[in-house]
């Protein structure tokens, strides 16, 4: 991986933005870059030769004097100390302030994302100051015995009455004969991950390629990325919120600075096991019984999608320099990876590439789903057709038209095949994602819908 794809203002903090590394001192390219390279001298053995390796491999554009600061160091510790205490030194040196004064300045060309990252963000008061599981309880506004009950640590069989379970499930038949799962955590509870979210998760700054489930960015987003392009690429992660489970939760909230215990309730309410039917489960292949009878992020739940972005930081950051050591454009939308570029090869070449990634970070790929669409054919992207400019898919349009039309002739109740407790709401939700792609093809299906629904409608 290079290191232009790596640079360190990639991850400073945007106006308006959280972030992971959310320290104050990593605000600047002088803290990341000495807490980094700290990092990786830390996991070294304490001598010169392995520490000025490491240097070498851990930086781009490394001064001439970089072997005077590897003695400097070890005059300064004669054996090894800490992490943190490496990532000061390395911060006051005048040395590797005149490193980066200097043009070009060094940059980070790999990152070290095992190290402690998260450590003391609710110390500075960027997160909740929840030290114990009673202040967890508190902050919560349960009782340790109500915060027992929403963790559901103990209740696991099929037979338990359906008014001790805290979720609902929704069956969705996919293609290839696939079954979805839906799990809708009951009111209570979803109250509870919704404070998770809004107070704890948002602070954790997602990569510029995860396009999903977050603020300034959408499908649209993701779409636009890749228009115009000569190919265009598109991989699906199977079962991406299901891969997903409790240790790699827990670890997310651990390196957040909160104790095992706490991470422990945290990612039990943000986790689930399912309590299903002998036959429900016969619904699925023995990968998906198998990940769905352990704890994990639960499809429908408002904090898996960013649990999922947290956790998969490491997978877009790889898939990113793949992308740039290809001159090709990555981003993510949830489980949708796309990949496109200009430049004439056989691509078929990266899927073996990207799905070995994907196994390397705890996730697979449905091969299944793999996609590769040149200029002359049909790019979509999550729906949305992306050869020339964003656009919604014709079929699509022509279908919810056709909707409408029967609606306009033999009433809603006609075209409401799901029994949808609010069919008027969700035509009319369906007609504004259409708007936000094609402003003029929105507003041709909102003077027929006027016609079925009278309504004010925004102008």
């Amino acid at each position: 991986m290079n290191g232009s794809a790596l640079r360190a203002d990639l991850f400073e903090r945007q106006p308006g933005q959280s972030a992971v590394f959310s320290q104050e001192s990593l605000l600047s390219n002088k803290a990341f870059f000495t807490r980094q390279l700290g990092s990786w001298m830390y996991q070294a053995d304490w001598h010169y030769k392995t520490l000025l390796a490491v240097v070498i491999e851990s930086v781009d554009d490394l001064p001439n004097d970089c072997d005077a600061l590897i003695n400097e160091l070890l005059l300064h510790y004669s054996k090894t100390p800490t992490e943190a205490e490496l990532g000061r030194f390395l911060h006051s040196s005048a040395r590797v302030s005149n490193w980066l004064t200097s043009n070009p300045a060094p940059t980070i060309k790999r990152l070290n994302l095992d190290g402690d990252r998260f450590t003391g963000d609710y110390a500075a008061g960027r997160l909740p100051a929840i030290d114990t599981v009673g202040e967890l309880a508190d902050w919560l506004s349960l009782s340790l015995a109500e915060l027992d009950w929403f963790a559901n640590l103990w209740r696991t069989a099929s037979a338990t009455p359906e008014y001790l379970k805290h979720y609902q499930y929704q069956f969705i038949k996919k293609n290839y004969d696939q079954t979805r799962l839906i799990e809708k955590p009951k009111t209570r509870l979803k109250l509870l991950q919704r404070k998770i979210y809004q107070e704890i998760l948002t602070t954790a700054d997602v990569h510029p390629a995860a396009h999903g489930f977050c603020k300034g960015r959408s499908c649209l987003t993701h779409a636009a990325t890749h228009t115009g392009k000569n190919y265009v690429m598109s991989y699906d992660i199977a079962q991406c919120f299901q891969s997903i489970g409790w240790l790699r939760v827990k670890t997310v909230f651990m390196r957040m600075g909160y104790t095992p215990n706490v991470s422990s309730y945290l990612t039990a309410l943000c986790t689930h096991r399912v309590q299903l039917k002998r036959s429900q489960l016969a619904l699925f292949d023995f990968t998906q019984r198998s990940r769905l009878q352990q704890r994990h992020l639960p499809q429908g739940a408002p904090t898996s999608p960013a649990l999922t972005n947290i956790v998969l930081y490491r997978l877009d950051q790889r898939l990113t320099g793949l992308a740039n050591k290809l001159d090709l454009d990555y981003s993510r939308y949830a489980d949708d990876i796309a990949l496109s570029g200009n430049t004439h090869r056989d691509y078929r070449f990266l899927q073996p590439l990207v799905g070995g990634i994907c196994l390397d970070e705890g996730v697979a790929l449905n091969h299944r789903k793999t996609r590769l669409k040149r200029r002359h054919q049909k790019q979509r992207l999550t729906g949305i057709v992306v050869n020339d400019k964003i656009n919604i898919d014709r079929k699509q349009f022509d279908i919810l038209k056709a909707t409408l039309i029967n609606c306009v002739r033999h009433g809603l109740h006609s075209q409401n095949r799901n029994n949808h407790p609010d069919f008027s709401a969700h035509l009319f939700g369906k007609i504004q994602y259409v708007k936000s792609v094609n402003n003029a093809k929105g507003l041709k299906l909102e003077r027929i819908y006027r016609d079925i629904a009278p309504i004010d409608l925004p102008s």
